[in-house]
């Protein structure tokens, strides 16, 4: 009887897992406009892996601590796997991260110029983080509290690794991207083990 009534309490969290690993990002249908003013779909970006965050430009804290995190994982996985992968920052403010403010963001940043920033109007932004499980809320004083992600989705766009937190730990990340391009040889200075495809901080 026992062990009947641990299958049943288990079964939600087993459809819930089930339906996770359905999920698909390139199934959004949204466009978005980056920091070049080109149009980008998700589709569009299909066939490689990507590394992906939430910010906002004006954010003082935790948004320049991101996109720092977000450089230094380029500067670990080096040139040749680097290049092989998209690095988008999607903005959560529709109203003032216009295409131009984002280009003014990137060039103050030193981004690289291959990274897409994107602008989405209200209703696209609350898609995509829904759909990644990012939360957020608007401030009276027009700041913006969010999770503070880090999410890298395999070429079917897939979520294969969440880093939460800021600063931390990016091994373990790093490490992730290299399970998927196995013929790549690892940077030899690489620290920590390798994760399983998806373990990482907490989901939200």
């Amino acid at each position: 009887m026992k062990k009947l009534l641990c299958v049943f309490l288990m079964l939600p969290f087993l459809v819930l897992a089930a339906d996770e690993e359905e999920i698909s990002l390139f199934d959004l249908d949204a466009t978005w406009r980056n920091q070049r003013d080109e149009a980008v779909t998700w589709a569009g970006l299909a066939g490689r892996p990507m590394i992906l965050c939430m910010f906002f430009s004006h954010c003082g804290y935790a948004c320049p601590r991101i996109t720092a995190d977000m450089q230094a994982i380029a500067e670990q996985l080096g040139t040749e796997t680097a290049c092989r992968v998209h690095f988008v920052m999607a903005s959560f403010d529709a109203e003032r991260d216009t295409p131009a403010m984002l280009a003014t963001f990137a060039e103050s940043k030193g981004i690289d110029a291959a990274w897409h920033l994107l602008h989405g109007d209200e209703a696209t932004v609350r898609e995509l983080a829904a759909a990644l499980g990012i939360r957020y809320r608007r401030e009276p004083d027009g700041n913006i509290a969010h999770s503070n992600l880090i999410i890298l989705l395999d070429a079917g766009g897939q979520v294969a690794y969440r880093h939460e937190g800021l600063g931390g730990d990016l091994d373990p990340l790093v490490a992730a991207v290299h399970i998927l391009f196995p013929e790549v040889t690892p940077p030899l200075n690489q620290g920590g083990g390798i994760p399983e495809p998806g373990i990482g901080s907490s989901r939200e």
